[in-house]
């Protein structure tokens, strides 16, 4: 339900139209209707067939889409196909209560503050993508798909020759470099990103935090109920987390937070550790 509300607040990396404009004017009442019964968004997750982070945040756009909002849903996830080759794929095809024809090329993604890799200067933590590479292929590929022969033809039982306006919706969370930082909460906090770390500069959180969760896909998204899963963040945990980079290098994703009375329980903070060879 945390991440299902995590979307609907709209966490925009890159956003075309503000979904907002859309919600029902009571959609938050039928979300406190759904808290109390979660059964039916329980069943979507399950139908998924994948555990991957991008097929969960889809479910969970769809849903939303689906129950929340003012908008009707065409199409999803259609391949537009010309002789046997996949050209392709509308993400999702709405109408407004206006008669608008809105596509939406949707993603979630996570990107890493690198100033020295401009112009890709916010990488995944895998480092084999990027904002500026994810942008461009969209708006050049994904977003112009609607307007080949081949989707005028296969889909236009829906199109009707209608205009279609494009919007790209990237939600997700942006990392700011916290390697030369000081004061990292307020740094955190002032800017409404997340931050990332190497692991041998990793003992300045402790100054900061003392408490730690891992976070684990596809549950990236919101930061809220976290106790059950977290631990004291102690000098161990790095120790921890710098002996696992020799068996997995890959970047790990923490939410710290304080539970001293000078900061409120509720504040947390999402923070990338990363090998030293990242």
């Amino acid at each position: 339900m945390n991440d299902l509300l995590w979307l609907m607040e709209g966490h925009y990396i890159e956003n075309d139209i503000d979904l907002a404009l859309y919600w029902k004017s009571d959609w938050r009442e039928h979300f406190r209707v759904l808290s109390s019964n979660p059964e039916r968004l329980v069943r979507a997750i399950q139908n998924c067939k994948s555990h991957f982070l991008g097929s969960y945040f889809e479910v969970l756009f769809s849903f939303a889409i689906r129950y929340f909002s003012t908008v009707t849903i065409l199409l999803e996830h259609v391949q537009i196909s010309v002789q046997g080759r996949t050209l392709g794929e509308v993400d999702m095809l709405v109408e407004t209560p206006e008669g608008e024809l809105l596509q939406f090329e949707i993603a979630i993604k996570f990107y890493l503050e690198r100033p020295d890799l401009q112009p890709d200067n916010w990488i995944g933590p895998n480092k084999s993508d990027s904002l500026r590479k994810k942008t461009e292929r969209a708006r050049e590929h994904q977003l112009t798909i609607l307007d080949t022969d081949a989707a005028q033809t296969q889909l236009y039982g829906v199109l009707q020759g209608r205009p279609v306006k494009t919007c790209l919706l990237i939600y997700g969370r942006l990392f700011l470099s916290l390697n030369n930082s000081t004061n990292i909460a307020n740094q955190i906090e002032k800017t409404a990103f997340g931050g990332w770390i190497y692991i041998s500069r990793a003992w300045t959180l402790l100054n900061e935090f003392s408490c730690v969760a891992m976070l684990k896909k596809p549950h990236w998204l919101s930061l809220q109920n976290l106790t059950h899963s977290y631990v004291p963040f102690t000098a161990d945990c790095i120790d921890t987390w710098f002996k696992s980079f020799g068996q997995d290098p890959r970047p790990i994703q923490l939410c710290l937070w304080n539970d001293s009375r000078e900061m409120a329980p509720s504040t947390r903070y999402s923070v990338f550790v990363v090998p030293d060879v990242w």
